[in-house]
């Protein structure tokens, strides 16, 4: 399940608000109030004004940081990769005194990097951003335990999260967006543990603070109620997680437009909660839906794709259509052995189904040298 990123933009250096700074803020505002496309256009004159000035400094690096963020929370990634590249290289010439809004470019290309399945080129950067900008690293580690968690490194998530969240909670407050943003990124580590108590109590401290800051229809409330009805599903509760996730998808094709990635994810874990139920006739346009959202935005070989992949594999089975699981299990594999490496637990995961799927043909040998496989990698 995909997270959005706590976004680092980068600070405001210069002495006195001139026009440029107050629009810059203005369109930070309208981003964190989900109004994006009154905020592009912003950042879009705000970086042609800077790069029209010929000085390469900090406000050409503000600019490409907050529009190549802008474009992350929009899901246009492709756009955003090389205006952070470019970003870097602004900060750098700008000057050592710029150190801390380095690092804040640094957390944001690896979170970019981490949404991408692009793993080994995300921690690097993460860990060169924690001493820049120390005492205040609360967000990096926040982003740190997304990191462990999409791998499967389960502990380090948790003590990554926690970390946060105290970090969270001393620096800016208990009702804080941030202890917000820390309170959810546990709460997903919690419920990848299946640890549903703690999950549902922290996700649903988390959307009091968000609700209470941003309003009922922002995007981080879809996140948050979307969580909520995965955990409702897993107990089986599937009356009570139907209103969360269809709530959760209103709110984000409002705010984010119907081809979004994060509308993908909603689409999928409504998905999940009809064909738990038997619907199966309303689940599979939903798969399919939230696969072409997936599969045009992220591109065919993104781990979501995969997930997305699996999740239809699994309904092709339950409805006795062994063919068609088998070829979506493979390619959903494929991905994730080049995205996550041999003996990751969503690989293992996956390659237990397929070995159902060839055990449900009578191809025992074939799903007995899987199971093999993954037992050796253990």
């Amino acid at each position: 399940m995909k997270l959005p990123l706590l976004i680092f933009c980068a600070s405001l250096a210069f002495a006195g608000q001139t026009d440029w700074q107050k629009r810059m803020q203005e369109a930070n505002r309208l981003d964190r109030e989900g109004r994006y496309s009154e905020a592009q256009e912003i950042y879009v004159d705000t970086l042609s004004e800077a790069e029209k000035s010929g000085i390469a400094g900090d406000r050409l690096a503000q600019s490409l940081n907050n529009l190549a963020a802008h474009y992350f929370l929009c899901g246009n990634y492709a756009q955003a990769e090389p205006l952070y590249r470019r970003a870097l290289e602004a900060w750098k010439t700008a000057g050592q005194e710029f150190a801390r809004d380095l690092a804040f470019t640094m957390n944001n290309l690896a979170t970019l990097y981490r949404k991408l399945g692009r793993y080994a080129e995300a921690e690097p950067l993460y860990a060169a951003a924690l001493p820049l900008l120390e005492p205040d690293t609360g967000g990096v580690w926040n982003n740190l335990a997304e990191l462990y968690r999409s791998e499967g490194k389960y502990d380090k998530a948790e003590s990554a999260a926690r970390k946060s969240l105290q970090l969270a909670e001393r620096n800016d407050g208990p009702e804080s967006a941030r202890a917000a943003a820390s309170l959810h990124t546990l709460a997903v580590v919690c419920q990848s543990l299946q640890h549903y108590d703690e999950a549902w109590a922290l996700l649903d401290l988390s959307r009091q603070i968000r609700e209470k800051l941003f309003g009922a229809g922002h995007p981080l409330m879809a996140t948050t109620l979307g969580n909520m009805s995965t955990i409702l599903s897993a107990q089986q509760r599937f009356a009570e997680a139907e209103p969360l996730a269809l709530q959760a998808l209103e709110i984000r094709e409002k705010a984010l437009g119907p081809d979004h990635p994060d509308v993908a994810v909603s689409l999928n874990n409504l998905a999940q909660i009809e064909r738990q139920q038997g619907r199966y006739a309303e689940a599979e346009p939903l798969y399919r839906r939230a696969l072409t959202i997936w599969g045009n935005k992220l591109g065919r070989d993104h781990p979501d794709v995969a997930k997305g992949l699996c999740n239809l594999a699994d309904f092709y089975h339950e409805r006795g259509r062994e063919l068609a699981a088998e070829s979506l299990y493979l390619r959903a594999l494929s991905i994730l052995q080049k995205s996550l490496g041999a003996g990751n637990p969503e690989v293992d995961e996956v390659s237990r189904r397929l070995a159902q799927i060839y055990r449900a043909e009578g191809r025992h040998r074939k799903a007995d040298h899987i199971d093999a496989a993954v037992n050796t990698l253990r």
